[in-house]
């Protein structure tokens, strides 16, 4: 559930509850990514994620179902086979925003061609955003809270393909697939509104201030980092470089990372 006061009286405030409010919003898709002689797999998205995601029924699937050349058909003056016929790495169309959480499946510009290594690297990451917001759940139902809290997560494609630079081409399937994709999250406060009902601070929660979180309130408890995360900048580590260049930018406002124990960011590369 998700609370907020709806009659402004301070010495005598009223909570709506089991209202989904504050699921996704802010979510913005970049273009789609220049490589080679096509445009194909998303350069960038980004998307602020709320507690109301961990009620029940608010999370979907949005299964990725996006075609078209050179995931499963030929591109014409491209490489002589599509990913769905590549025998090296079994490809998955990787959401940059989960579909559960809302990221479309239908539009490559959510999409990247991930190998199994990096989308089972993508989902750890994903399920500590999921602890995450559902630490915000539980913070959220536990008390008359006068924020909400979330997390705004961005990811971006590499600049640089799969392929090794010398054998870079337009013919060149992995030429159509980024090297790595850089994962950003930042915890955020969003201050509720007063005199404004459940489903008007639904409609407007896009439009509502968010702030960075230097540091947590009593009763949040921050879920623990992944072992396979922790201290280090890539997965896989063994033998990858972070702090390559990376397409798009992160979205106006996103915060500076903060020392509260939760803010970061990971390479997830293909290999």
């Amino acid at each position: 559930m998700s609370r907020i006061i709806y009659n402004g009286a301070p010495n005598n405030p009223h909570w709506s509850t089991n209202q989904p409010m504050f699921t996704i919003a802010r979510e913005q898709l970049g273009p789609l990514a220049v490589r080679q002689i096509a445009n194909f797999g998303a350069s960038s998205a980004s998307a602020l994620l709320g507690p109301d995601l961990m009620m029940p029924g608010q999370q979907g699937n949005n299964v990725p179902t996006a075609v078209g050349a050179p995931w499963n058909q030929l591109l014409i003056g491209g490489p002589p086979l599509a990913f769905t016929q590549d025998l090296n790495y079994p490809w998955i169309r990787g959401h940059l925003i989960n579909g559960r959480w809302g990221g479309p499946g239908n539009n490559w510009q959510n999409l990247v061609p991930l190998t199994g290594v990096g989308n089972a690297n993508h989902a750890t990451v994903e399920g500590y955003i999921d602890a995450f917001i559902n630490a915000c759940y539980q913070y959220e139902t536990g008390g008359q809270r006068q924020s909400w809290y979330g997390v705004y997560y961005s990811v971006q494609s590499s600049v640089s393909p799969f392929s090794a630079p010398n054998m870079t081409n337009a013919q060149n399937l992995y030429s159509y697939a980024p090297e790595f994709i850089l994962v950003t999250w930042r915890a955020v406060s969003i201050v509720k509104p007063v005199n404004v009902m459940p489903a008007n601070a639904a409609a407007n929660i896009n439009n509502y201030a968010f702030n960075a979180v230097p540091a947590f309130p009593q009763g949040f408890v921050v879920p623990q980092l992944p072992a396979v995360m922790n201290g280090t900048q890539v997965l896989p580590a063994a033998g990858n470089v972070a702090g390559g260049a990376v397409l798009g930018g992160l979205p106006p406002g996103f915060p500076a990372a903060q020392a509260n124990g939760f803010d970061g960011s990971i390479e997830i590369h293909q290999s």
